[in-house]
Formats: C-alpha cells, structure tokens, sequence
C-alpha cells in the first residue's frame, strides 16, 4: 500500500511540473490525473505480479482433491 502511495504522490508532482506552463489551475486539475493513472498502472502491475507467483506455486491439497476426483470419474 504504501508503495502505491508513493507512485501516486510521484505522477500527481510529474504532471503538476508537466503542466505548470499552462498555468497554475491547469496543472492543480490535472495533477490529481496524473497520480490516479499511474496508481492504476502500478496496481495492475502488482496483481500481475502476485497472480503470476501464485501460479507458480500449487499446494498439495489441491493436487490431492483432483487426483481423487479423476479416480472416482474414471472407476
């Protein structure tokens, strides 16, 4: 959580400098924009991380119930 915190403070300063020649209201409406789109981009990015170990581990139960499921199918 605190890493998305972070993200979000560092686009929200990048876009509020990014639009800063256009004026201060330009940039103080945009640069809450800019931190929510890399907020977003940066949780995507967890999930896919997460889901990704995930599936590199199985627990054993989970074998364990499908090995008897496709025993009891095939009797």
């Amino acid at each position: 959580m605190v890493l998305l915190l972070v993200v979000a403070l560092m686009g929200e300063l990048v876009t509020f400098a990014m639009l800063l020649p256009y004026g201060m209201l330009v940039a103080l409406v945009g640069a809450p924009f800019g931190g929510i789109f890399l907020y977003f981009m940066a949780g995507l990015f967890l999930a896919f991380l997460r889901t990704r170990a995930e599936r590199s581990v199985e627990p054993v139960s989970d074998t364990l119930t499908a090995n008897h499921v496709t025993r009891s199918i095939t009797r």
